[in-house]
């Protein structure tokens, strides 16, 4: 396995930054279970408290560790993820309260997104690595060099391919609500769940 990925998530899993590349755009992450490593994320981008963080996962068995999932939300979840879909669910007591009021997760599909969460036996916050309300990073060099700086690993993958952030739902007694509209579409998910 590349050693430059054990080492992302050993200094993630300590609660250490570190910027990697997601399906979408390159992640800013840390461990999320670690609270101060989260208020750390939210200092240097510059990010607002009340503007909460969702997670990757490795599977759904993982995400069974931080949440409580529905028949109907695994059921989209087997179907949409690995993918651009982040699902908001149920927290379980491990989770701060600083990342999430609930629990929003998706699984990647980059595979190096999807492995550091595996490796870490932790979920990794995923946020964009940029500044609050600044563009999306598709480049390293178009990571701002604050964030940058602050982060202890950097795994460069190149250029990534342009792609809209992940679609955002929730399932809540039984209705689908979409907080953002992504790759996946809501009648794509409204198909499904009929």
């Amino acid at each position: 396995m590349d050693q430059s990925l054990i080492e992302a998530a050993r200094s993630a899993k300590k609660g250490k930054l570190i910027v990697y590349p997601t399906e979408t755009c390159y992640g800013l992450g840390t461990n999320g279970l670690k609270k101060e490593s989260v208020r750390k994320i939210y200092e240097v981008k510059e990010r607002p408290e009340n503007r909460e963080m969702s997670c990757l996962v490795s599977s759904l068995e993982q995400a069974g560790k931080y949440c409580k999932l529905t028949e109907k939300e695994r059921k989209v979840c087997q179907e949409f993820m690995p993918g651009p879909l982040t699902l908001i669910a149920e927290k379980n007591e491990n989770i701060p309260d600083i990342l999430n009021r609930d629990f929003a997760f998706r699984i990647s599909s980059n595979t190096t997104a999807q492995k550091l969460p595996e490796l870490m036996d932790a979920p990794l916050v995923s946020t964009s690595a940029n500044l609050s309300g600044g563009n999306n990073p598709y480049r390293i060099e178009e990571v701002p060099e604050k964030v940058r700086e602050k982060a202890d690993v950097v795994i460069d993958s190149g250029k990534l391919e342009k792609t809209p952030p992940s679609t955002l739902i929730k399932i809540e007694d039984g209705e689908l609500k979409i907080f953002r509209e992504g790759p996946i579409s809501k009648d794509q998910i409204e198909n499904y769940l009929i």
